[in-house]
């Protein structure tokens, strides 16, 4: 932590982050990983990431929507994720800058891994650490986040996906989030399937999600 704040204390972060924009792909690749290592769970560095100018968030947002190399993509969500968690701030600025729009694409796209969706649903259980307020729950359906979340649902998706996701679904429940009939639908689809693999899940969140369909 002492490390990341001597980032500002240098005045290093602005010579930092105009290395998003660097031609080389192995420099921002290593910039989005040095950025979310040093705001992780440090609200000084956070800070002082989000007093530089927004389009450095923009930035991020844009690298996880269109860059063609995934290690990127993974740095960027991560980038994001440490950004945001548990940041107001944080939030306010991925969601001026239209950052709901790269999660459903990401969540749905047969060319992402499971270790790119896993980041993805990382990011999103960031969105919700300060609250889950009914913007939020507005852009969780408008964007076809929980849709698209439903539809990893499956006995044969990477299980550490699965489990993601009934955790992020079990709060929404918990804060009376209001599926609509597509997503009740898929919820009832996906309850039948993964109860085989229920053992390997949490069962608090799995019947959560189970109580809304019956």
């Amino acid at each position: 932590m002492d490390n990341a704040n001597n980032i500002k204390n240098l005045q290093l972060w602005e010579p930092l982050t105009k290395q998003l924009n660097s031609e080389h792909d192995s420099l921002v690749k290593l910039t989005c990983s040095v950025i979310g290592t040093a705001v992780q769970n440090n609200p000084e560095s956070q800070e002082a990431f989000l007093n530089l100018p927004k389009e450095n968030m923009e930035i991020l947002i844009e690298l996880s929507k269109s860059s063609k190399i995934e290690e990127i993509k993974l740095k960027s969500l991560y980038a994001l994720s440490n950004i945001i968690r548990h940041n107001e701030k944080g939030y306010k600025i991925f969601n001026e800058s239209n950052g709901w729009i790269i999660l459903a694409p990401i969540l749905n796209s047969s060319d992402s891994s499971d270790k790119l969706k896993l980041r993805c649903l990382s990011l999103i259980s960031a969105l919700l650490s300060t609250g889950i307020t009914d913007e939020k729950k507005n852009y969780l359906q408008k964007d076809y986040v929980v849709k698209s979340m439903l539809t990893l649902l499956h006995s044969e998706t990477h299980i550490g996906c699965v489990d993601k996701v009934l955790n992020i679904l079990n709060q929404l429940v918990s804060n009376k989030y209001e599926f609509n009939k597509d997503e009740i639908d898929l919820i009832s689809k996906a309850v039948i399937d993964i109860e085989k693999i229920k053992e390997k899940l949490s069962e608090d969140d799995f019947q959560s999600i189970k109580s809304v369909v019956k």
